[in-house]
Formats: C-alpha cells, sequence, structure tokens
C-alpha cells in the first residue's frame, strides 16, 4: 500500500468516502431534474391538482434526494477521518454538524415533501364530510416546512464552514478544495438566516444557485478522494 499526501491508498474509510460523495452527488442532480418543473415555484396548494396528479413522481424525487445526502454524509465521514492533525478539530466539528444537519434535512425536513403530496391525494379524494379534517394536514405542512427550512440551512452550510477549515490546515488536502467547501458555507449560513426572516420563496434563485454549486462540490471532492483512495 503507498500513501499519498496523508491519503492510503485501499483505505475502506476513503474508498467509502469517495463513492458516498460521488453516488450523492449522482442522486441529488438526479432527484433535482426529474423534479416536475412546473411545481419549481410557487404554491402547492394553488396547483393541487397537479401536485395530486405528480405525487409519485414528487415522492420519487424526495427519496433519491434522501439517499443522496445520506450518501454524502458517508463522504464526509471519509474526509473528517483522514485528518488526524492539523485541522483535525475543525474537521470534526464540521462532521458533528452535518451529521445533525442532515439528520435534520432528510428525517424531520424532507419527510415532509414525501408526505404532503399524499396529504394532498387525501384531501383531495375526501369525501365533503371529510374535507375540513383532511385539509388541516395540508395546510399545517408547508407551515411547518417553511419555519424549519431557514434553520436546515443554517445548521448544514455551517457544516462546511469548519469541514473546509479543516480541510485547508490539514497536510491531506490541497487548499483550493478546502477553500471552495469554506466559501460555500460563508454563503449558506447567511443565506439561512436572512430566509428566516424573508421566507425561502423570496431567496429560492438563490438557494438554487448555492445547492447545485454544493453539489458539484461534493462531486469534485469525490473524484479527488478516488483518485487517491482506489
Amino acid at each position: 500500500m503507498s500513501q499519498e499526501q496523508g491519503i492510503v491508498r485501499g483505505d475502506a474509510h476513503l474508498k467509502l468516502g469517495s463513492a458516498g460523495f460521488i453516488i450523492g452527488a449522482i442522486l441529488i442532480v438526479i432527484g433535482r431534474l426529474l423534479f416536475p418543473p412546473s411545481l419549481g415555484v410557487g404554491n402547492w396548494l394553488e396547483m393541487k391538482e397537479v401536485v395530486g396528479e405528480q405525487a409519485v413522481r414528487l415522492q420519487a424525487c424526495a427519496l433519491l434526494v434522501i439517499f443522496g445526502y445520506w450518501a454524502v454524509m458517508i463522504g464526509t465521514a471519509g474526509v473528517y477521518r483522514s485528518i488526524t492533525a492539523g485541522g483535525a478539530a475543525w474537521a470534526r466539528v464540521g462532521f458533528y454538524f452535518h451529521l445533525v444537519g442532515t439528520a435534520v434535512w432528510t428525517i424531520v425536513g424532507m419527510s415532509l415533501d414525501v408526505s404532503f403530496p399524499a396529504a394532498i391525494v387525501n384531501w383531495l379524494a375526501a369525501p365533503d364530510a371529510g374535507k375540513d379534517a383532511a385539509y388541516i394536514a395540508v395546510a399545517a405542512i408547508p407551515a411547518f416546512g417553511r419555519g424549519l427550512f431557514p434553520l436546515e440551512v443554517i445548521v448544514y452550510w455551517l457544516a462546511f464552514v469548519f469541514l473546509g477549515i479543516g480541510m485547508v490546515y490539514s497536510a491531506v488536502y490541497p487548499r483550493w478544495l478546502g477553500w471552495g467547501g469554506l466559501i460555500l458555507g460563508i454563503i449558506g449560513v447567511p443565506l439561512g438566516i436572512l430566509m428566516t426572516f424573508t421566507g425561502r420563496e423570496a431567496m429560492l434563485g438563490l438557494f438554487i444557485v448555492l445547492l447545485a454549486l454544493t453539489t458539484l462540490w461534493f462531486l469534485v471532492v469525490g473524484i479527488w478522494v478516488a483518485r487517491k483512495a482506489w
């Protein structure tokens, strides 16, 4: 086994980590591309018939993205484990924030994306006597998600602030790779704070750009690690 810049070729953790980054980025991209364009912007309640018709597709897209974020978490675990000095503390805190951010985003936040189309289908199919009761869930899910989303953004991208600093200070990763994650985190945290007061709809375009760049960073990190570890 040969060692390059602190990464041991054949290390199982880093091989899994590189695969996690690459597969995660691909799943996130596929999930986003399959999302119905007509529902990208706007109030889903005003397009309830379209949501009802596309319910299975929406749920499948959400599951793909969820699996993608879980795969990326395997990738960040590999990065955190590979930094044992000169940035190890920063990388450790970054991984912990990423663990929390991924859990909140996927288990709590994106579970709403799975349940909301089903709630609309139930509402549309409910008899007149049960319409009001079914609508309670339809109205409650977006209201809860609107308040949760900015916090998800803050926690998730705060992880890349710490992880990026850990990568910059380490002797394992090139500085440009660490700076990429750090800059994404520096953009994401204030964006989440602003969303807390303005709502996510007002800054949806900026968030989409941030998510696209972050997904690209996942892919680049995965490819770089794969070239060293495999």
